[in-house]
């Protein structure tokens, strides 16, 4: 049976669209409201949850409007439920066009200083700076979700264990998303006696076809370099096998492993060694953005 939490999810999620096309024609800033408390949700880490709660208080004039619809569809039965749509062809709002960023320490926008005595989140971080750069040409519409987990690997992802709250399989049935990029592989290859690049292997196949049979484009995107050992022998291997089931399923490839190592000072770029400083954060931004903009513009028209 499916998890109680997981059905008022994905109710949220179909009731959005559906909210914010109503109030769109009523008013233009009820309707930039909505965008406004969702890309605050976003900021302050809710990822996928959507409070209808706050989108109500926002609306303004439209409070009663809002508060009447999330009232009269939360109750209504399974026909309201996000409709599953197989493949990656996944219907698209002409409203908003979400996308997942998944991935470890580096995707989240970790720093250190002190010898990892201290650490913060970048707000250069490349979701946030992917989502600037397609809002400037798209719109407000265009959210980019920040769902890095500092530590995690791939594994972890899968099984929703050590900073996440749900095995991928339930994530993605609940995710809004439209497009997912994952990032792992750098505490993977850190974990390569237990988790060798076989077993790497078989669970980013595994997360693919979770997220595509659940209706989503996957872009997969290889890890920066490391300043340490594991990055000479190890951490390539991890990086090979992105790169091969990105041509065996034919995805989207972020390519940023030997494009970075190939700069004369990429050392220079990492703050401690492993993550990167801001200029190497934009410049990952702009490889994802590189390689998601025609995605995103495919999907608008």
């Amino acid at each position: 049976m499916p998890n109680a939490a997981l059905i008022v999810h994905q109710v949220r999620v179909a009731l959005y669209d559906v909210v914010y096309d109503v109030v769109s024609v009523v008013s233009d800033g009820a309707a930039h409201a909505v965008r406004g408390v969702f890309r605050q949700l976003n900021r302050h880490g809710a990822s996928m949850t959507f409070h209808f709660q706050l989108i109500a208080r926002r609306g303004g004039t439209c409070k009663p409007l809002f508060l009447a619809l999330t009232g009269m569809l939360a109750t209504a039965g399974p026909a309201h439920a996000a409709p599953h749509i197989s493949g990656n062809a996944m219907a698209v709002s002409h409203r908003m066009i979400i996308i997942d960023a998944q991935g470890d320490s580096t995707m989240w926008g970790y720093q250190t200083s002190g010898g990892f005595t201290k650490s913060w989140q970048s707000p250069n971080n490349p979701p946030a700076l992917l989502q600037a750069a397609l809002q400037a040409r798209f719109g407000a519409h265009v959210i980019v979700q920040n769902n890095g987990v500092p530590g995690a690997t791939l594994i972890d992802r899968e099984r929703g264990i050590n900073g996440y709250g749900l095995p991928y399989s339930q994530w993605v049935t609940a995710s809004p998303a439209h497009i997912v990029i994952v990032n792992f592989a750098l505490n993977d290859a850190d974990n390569h006696v237990k988790e060798p690049p076989a077993a790497f292997r078989a669970h980013l196949m595994r997360f693919i076809e979770e997220s595509r049979g659940a209706g989503r484009i996957v872009v997969l995107e290889e890890p920066n370099p490391v300043d340490y050992a594991v990055n000479r022998t190890i951490v390539p291997q991890y990086v090979a096998v992105v790169d091969e089931l990105a041509k065996h399923y034919g995805l989207a490839l972020v390519r940023q492993y030997a494009a970075i190592g190939a700069m004369h000072d990429w050392r220079s770029l990492l703050i401690d060694g492993v993550h990167p400083t801001d200029a190497l954060y934009r410049l990952k931004a702009e490889r994802q953005r590189e390689v998601i903009e025609p995605i995103v513009a495919k999907l608008i028209d």
